[in-house]
């Protein structure tokens, strides 16, 4: 009955807060919540939910009689137009009437209260967009209302403790800590680079050049993005025709071949035929293309005899 009854009013402090225009395009009321669907024809802010739920709970204590009454059709289109079936056209010929003193009147069969003031509060929770032009109203009334209330006390009280800050300051101090996160993110990206770029550019026995071509074969320490990311500065350079072969044991084992395209290394190598050859190694399989392939298994302490495999099928 709570939330019967705050939708209907809702419904009527959206069309005073926002215009005429508002029209009701669904809604459902259960125990604990309801919602309710209104076309508009841009995202409703929360400045304006918040005058919506302020000229509803205006409502709530003016202690407004509701008025239940049944209607035949023509009567009730007389008396108060069409406006009256926002929820959908009425089946019958007589139809339920409830009229929320001036405020709102709706055909509604449901159950709903006998004065505003009995709801006690009316909070608007959130909204969001349905479809263009439809935005849903998310509404607890009476104790769910309070219930809600109580609810984001402890969820404010538990963060702030956690935080070791008071609930006035949790804003600014979530603030710094996500200013802070980010910062360490950007370092570690920045560390990860640099680490890559040392790694495939650096002198190392896993590097070797022969007939014009780079090789690249390696064992790293990393997941499926970082070894794309090392992928990447080995074979994007055309004027360096590279080869590499890159291996994991993150995972069960992870194995990518990347070779540089439109090369010398693309013409004389296919990187489906390598992943292909070395896979079993980790008793996996994989696929891909020419020049990038991947592969993943469960058996990742064959990475080393993959890798081998790899110089063994490019003839190093």
């Amino acid at each position: 009955m709570d939330h019967h009854t705050a939708v209907h009013i809702v419904g009527g402090s959206a069309r005073k807060i926002l215009g005429p225009h508002i029209w009701q395009a669904g809604s459902n009321k259960g125990e604990r919540n309801a919602r309710i669907d209104l076309t508009h024809y841009s995202r409703i802010t929360r400045e304006d939910l918040d005058l919506i739920e302020d000229h509803a709970n205006e409502i709530v204590t003016s202690n407004l009689q509701i008025e239940k009454f049944v209607l035949n059709r023509s009567d009730a289109d007389t008396k108060f137009g069409l406006n009256i079936y926002q929820g959908g056209p009425p089946k019958n010929s007589e139809i339920r009437v409830i009229k929320i003193g001036d405020h709102d009147v709706q055909a509604c069969g449901g159950t709903h209260l006998d004065k505003t003031s009995e709801i006690g509060e009316i909070r608007i929770i959130r909204s969001s967009q349905v479809q263009d032009g439809v935005e849903r109203l998310q509404v607890v009334a009476g104790e769910s209302a309070r219930e809600h209330a109580r609810k984001q006390d402890r969820i404010l009280t538990k963060s702030s403790e956690i935080l070791g800050v008071t609930p006035e300051d949790l804003p600014s101090a979530v603030r710094r800590f996500l200013d802070e996160w980010k910062s360490q993110q950007k370092t570690i990206r920045s560390l990860e680079e640099e680490i890559t770029r040392l790694r495939t550019s650096g002198p190392d026995s896993s590097i070797v050049v022969k007939d014009g071509i780079r090789f690249s074969i390696m064992e790293v320490e990393g997941d499926l993005n970082q070894m794309k990311n090392m992928l990447g500065q080995l074979t994007r350079d055309p004027s360096t025709p590279t080869v590499a072969v890159l291996g994991s044991r993150i995972g069960g084992g992870k194995l990518i071949v990347a070779i540089t395209e439109d090369s010398m290394a693309a013409e004389r190598f296919n990187a489906l035929e390598i992943i292909k050859y070395i896979s079993p190694q980790i008793s996996g399989s994989g696929g891909g293309n020419s020049t990038i392939s991947q592969a993943g298994g469960k058996f990742g302490d064959g990475i080393p005899k993959a890798l081998e495999a790899a110089r063994e099928i490019m003839d190093l």
